[in-house]
């Protein structure tokens, strides 16, 4: 194994040329010397393939057949137009960035958490059963289930662990500063056009993150037969830039002496001149100049000597050691080695012995479960890649292209030699028609055809000059037009335009021509067929982004444990804000998947759903807003079923209690009833008594007077017989009076006794 001191410029600018030998030279298996396809996959894609290949197929030659002179030879925008659409489709693919955390620790504390929760949610049940006052008591805090199912819905959805959310944070500002969006775009396209996709990670000079997608036109790297490519030894690009650009990438690594070397080896070439130019006031001759750089990364193992020794108490201390001494013996303790997996890094000017920006990767990513690995920056997926052959959607689509073409270039043709309407004349039948019977007046054929031509108006005889009857026409129309030639030529277009859609699995749903009466399942199922088809695409877009954003946390926490000021003063205090929280965030190892983001129409179908039983009560304005900002659907429908099953069983609980309610009330209303009939009877008892008590006294009163009368009449009988007849008529007159004052009293009390009745 070579020493890493000697792992200088000198090797590197060695590997740098054997890489550029083994893809350039001989090999003609190798990824660039197969890049030249791609360069005429983007052309036909962009509808500005060579027409001089069709001209060749129809056996043209302009300087003797002048038949195809009035053809238009621009290509005809139909590839074109299926991949704007096939892109406008992937675009729906948006994703979540879910991180978790898989070291121990965080597994501890996730199931510690959860635990405590399950405890306290027995806990309130069993006081409730107890003392449902205590329990009232012990209500959950702000972001606590109430039970196990919201418990068990927080563990598959809502609760994150602090890391994980601060994880997210950061890789989403990451992609945001590095406008990741119209990179994406680009890393579609290459997806669709070519079949592969690659996105590139690094820290800059400055300590900054920086993401970007690959061009696979410049791609450049081993032979691999995985997918992902991760068994390449060496990756890089191919960039092509001036002298200019060169001065500004390698600062004052060169020379003026050597940029104007490296500009004379490049004269005649990519365009530059053939002799060095004058040099002005405003620059030099040769900044201009487009050269080559290899921007490469390769794979590479180093031995690392530690020493190892104990202290005073016997716990054992582990440092890094010079290489030279391993081996060697030491009183308290040895020296030991490992092999650690390292990238090596360059930029070679192709064809020159100049490199620059040199050396270890800065900032490798690794693992904090297994710090031996690393890898390369390069994130490539190709969706198909059978025994290092890469064939894209496009590619295949290209025969179909060029049979459309011909077709299109012959129906061209068959129209420009297309026959006008003629007649046929028959001249023996024009010559000198008499006008009558023996007389002298005649047309001549021109006179008669003329006035064919100008009115429509044909004279001639049915007999000849003998006399016998003739059947024939003196002009007779000749049909022109296309022929079958055309239609045939229509019927190829048409035909290999839908083998177009075939292929990228269009349909006329998808397309935007669907029937009018088409069903809405047989629709949906047209338009799942186009997404299934374009799938493997899309997924291999993902793959190649997951990677991605694995690397970024790898390197923010890289970047955090080498010198965490650094980065906050990189991309600025408030960006960065997420990093003083969590000073474990660079000790922990997370995993971060992508998730599928809901399409509208998803939304669209719960939102419907929901809306059907606000009415009822089971659903409210706030789970409309839920569902219409949710980016986890799946996530959406069970707290949407959660909600809906509690206030179901609210709604349940408070019919009870009105029940209950009711009955008490009906309960309560029949006992005062009861008692307000109690009541009545024992009034109209009273009312009773009291009325006989009356007629007694009024009877006893009545008595009384009557008593009273008699013994004053015979109490006068026996005083004196003076004025007999007189004393006897006022007698009399006095004793109706006294009963006519009694008869009154006896209805008055009557009419009180009926009053109080009332």
């Amino acid at each position: 194994m070579i020493d890493p001191q000697r792992k200088n410029e000198d090797w590197i600018l060695q590997y740098c040329k054997a890489a550029w030998y083994h893809n350039s030279g001989a090999n003609i298996g190798s990824y660039w010397n197969n890049a030249y396809r791609y360069q005429y996959i983007s052309d036909y894609a962009q509808g500005k393939q060579s027409i001089n290949q069709y001209k060749e197929q129809l056996g043209i030659d302009s300087r003797s057949d002048e038949s195809w002179v009035n053809i238009n030879w621009e290509v005809l925008p139909i590839l074109p137009k299926f991949l704007d659409m096939a892109l406008a489709r992937l675009k729906r693919f948006e994703y979540n960035i879910v991180a978790t955390p898989v070291d121990p620790q965080s597994k501890i504390e996730l199931n510690e958490f959860f635990k405590t929760q399950k405890a306290k949610i027995e806990l309130r049940k069993e006081a409730e059963n107890i003392n449902p006052e205590l329990a009232a008591t012990l209500k959950p805090q702000e972001g606590e289930p109430e039970d196990l199912e919201e418990l068990n819905i927080m563990r598959a959805f809502t609760y994150k662990h602090q890391l994980a959310s601060e994880a997210e944070i950061a890789v989403e500002t990451i992609l945001e500063q590095n406008h990741f969006e119209d990179e994406r775009l680009s890393a579609l396209e290459s997806a669709l056009f070519f079949g592969i996709v690659g996105y590139k990670e690094e820290v800059g000079e400055d300590g900054k993150i920086y993401c970007r997608t690959i061009d696979p036109r410049q791609l450049l790297m081993s032979p691999s037969v995985r997918k992902d490519f991760k068994d390449t030894e060496y990756v890089g690009e191919v960039l092509h830039l001036t002298i200019a650009d060169l001065r500004r990438l390698s600062g004052n690594q060169f020379s003026e002496a050597q940029l104007e070397d490296i500009a004379q080896s490049y004269m005649d070439q990519f365009g530059n001149p053939s002799r060095m130019p004058r040099t002005n006031i405003y620059s030099r001759a040769y900044d201009d100049f487009k050269i080559r750089v290899m921007d490469i990364e390769f794979d590479s193992t180093n031995m690392m000597t530690y020493e190892r020794s104990f202290d005073k108490r016997g716990n054992q201390l582990i440092a890094r050691a010079n290489m030279n001494k391993a081996g060697k013996n030491k009183k308290n303790g040895d020296f030991v080695q490992a092999p650690v997996g390292v990238v090596y890094r360059a930029k070679w000017i192709i064809g020159t012995d100049y490199i620059f920006d040199y050396g270890l990767l800065r900032d490798m990513k690794r693992s904090n479960s297994d710090l031996r690995k690393t890898s390369k920056s390069y994130h490539i997926r190709a969706y198909s890649n059978q025994g290092g052959r890469i064939v894209g959607k496009t590619e295949q689509c290209i025969p179909v292209v060029d049979s459309i073409m011909m077709a299109w270039y012959r129906l061209q043709q068959a129209v420009a030699e297309a026959r006008p309407n003629g007649f046929s004349i028959d001249l023996d039948a024009l010559e000198d028609i008499p006008l009558g019977r023996g007389g002298s007046d005649s047309l001549s054929p021109y006179e008669t055809l003329e006035l064919f031509l100008q009115k429509g108006v044909m004279p001639y005889r049915t007999r000849d000059l003998d006399g016998n009857r003739t059947h024939y026409m003196p002009v007779n129309a000749i049909q022109g037009g296309l022929g079958n030639a055309a239609a045939e030529y229509y019927a190829v277009i048409q035909q290999n335009m839908q083998i177009l859609r075939d292929i990228l699995g269009f349909s006329e749903v998808s397309e935007g021509n669907a029937p009018e009466r088409m069903l809405t399942t047989v629709a949906k199922l047209s338009d799942q067929a186009t997404e299934d088809s374009l799938s493997p695409i899309a997924n291999a877009e993902k793959l190649a982004f997951e990677s991605m954003v694995n690397a970024l946390m790898q390197r923010l926490q890289s970047v955090m444990r080498n010198n965490p000021k650094n980065y906050i003063n990189a991309i600025g205090q408030g960006s960065a804000k997420f990093i003083s929280l969590s000073p474990e965030l660079s000790m922990r190892d997370l995993a971060i998947k992508l998730e599928n983001k809901p399409d509208a129409q998803e939304k669209e179908i719960l939102l419907q759903y929901a809306t059907k039983y606000m009415d009822a009560g089971l659903v409210s304005m706030e789970d409309l807003v839920m569902i219409r900002n949710t980016q986890n659907l799946k996530q959406a429908e069970m707290l949407l079923s959660y909600r809906m099953k509690k206030r179901r069983e609210e709604i349940e609980q408070q019919a009870q209690q009105q029940s209950m309610m009711n009955g008490q009330i009906q309960q309560q209303s029949a006992m005062m009833a009861e008692q307000a009939k109690q009541q009545t009877l024992q009034l109209e008892y009273q009312l009773k008594m009291e009325l006989l008590k009356l007629e007694k006294e009024y009877d006893m009163q009545i008595a009384a007077m009557s008593n009273q009368n008699k013994m004053q009449v015979e109490a006068i009988k026996a005083g004196s017989n003076i004025e007999s007849t007189t004393t006897k008529a006022e007698s009399d007159e006095y004793r109706a009076e006294l009963l006519a004052n009694a008869a009154r009293q006896r209805e008055e009390s009557k009419v009180a006794d009926d009053m109080k009745r009332k």
